[in-house]
């Protein structure tokens, strides 16, 4: 099963469990309030585990949705007597910490890793690294932007990218081959660079998470050079030939113009 399927499938899944147990509950076979008590909890456990798996570069986003299904199931269980809400404002605070360090510790343009946490606000990364190769991006109410048009690939390069209620954005040179795929839920994920013709482009895969959000692939604006394919020197260049004006036609020399006879005259008669 691709992860391109595993968004529509986890959706349509859930909305026939949700069918069945309003049925069943109609039928009096179960109290659908008992379920839904422990549906919503394994339900935010699923989320978690299948985002973390999809990117799991941006771990911070789907370890929090686990954690808090898992206290929530908890609770639900009895085994904890304290509500999962009494640990919110603790881990938004962490949350808050954790990315003000990450903003602080921010990689050098030349890095070939790139890793970016945006909470509550926005993120800019840069990399001009010829061997670029990986990047964890999260945006959790907030915008990260990471600009990749001065970069070149390595083999296997991979962008991992969780939003959740905010947006992220990669840009990406003309003439690499985007491959994206993810994990969309009430959101999602768009590549608007143009397909490159060059089988042996370079190939970014983009794996991405949208949760209430959106995540998108681009050019950006601007005139961008794009980088040779591997193993492959750059174009000669091409001489340049006189070309006439649009809308012109090429001018040629006028036809030689004949002399005109002598004229001719008839003598006296005798």
């Amino acid at each position: 099963m691709s992860r391109r399927s595993l968004g529509p499938l986890v959706l349509g899944g859930f909305l026939v469990f949700v069918g069945v147990v309003l049925l069943l509950d109609r039928l009096d076979v179960v109290s659908s309030g008992r379920v839904w008590g422990m549906v919503w909890p394994l339900a935010l456990v699923a989320l978690g585990l299948a985002a973390l798996a999809v990117t799991p570069r941006a771990w911070l986003g789907p370890v929090l949705i686990t954690a808090l299904g898992a206290f929530l199931l908890l609770g639900t269980a009895g085994i904890v007597t304290r509500s999962a809400w009494d640990f919110a404002w603790p881990i938004a605070v962490i949350i808050i910490g954790l990315s003000i360090l990450a903003a602080s510790t921010a990689g050098h343009v030349d890095a070939d890793q790139v890793n970016a946490i945006a909470f509550w606000w926005g993120a800019e990364r840069r990399s001009a690294a010829q061997q670029f190769r990986s990047a964890g991006l999260t945006a959790i109410m907030g915008g990260v932007d990471l600009d990749l048009r001065q970069a070149g690939l390595a083999p296997g390069a991979r962008v991992d990218a969780f939003a959740l209620m905010g947006g992220i954005s990669v840009k990406v040179p003309p003439g690499w081959r985007v491959e994206l795929t993810g994990l969309p839920l009430l959101g999602g994920y768009e590549n608007k660079t143009v397909p490159a013709t060059d089988p042996t482009a370079p190939v970014l895969t983009v794996h991405a998470v949208a949760i209430m959000g959106g995540v998108d692939v681009r050019h950006g604006k601007g005139v961008h050079v794009p980088q040779p394919a591997w193993g492959t020197a750059p174009p000669a260049p091409q001489p340049t030939y006189p070309m006439p004006t649009y809308g012109t036609q090429p001018t040629y020399p006028p036809p030689p113009v004949p002399a005109p006879a002598p004229d001719t005259y008839p003598g006296p008669t005798a």
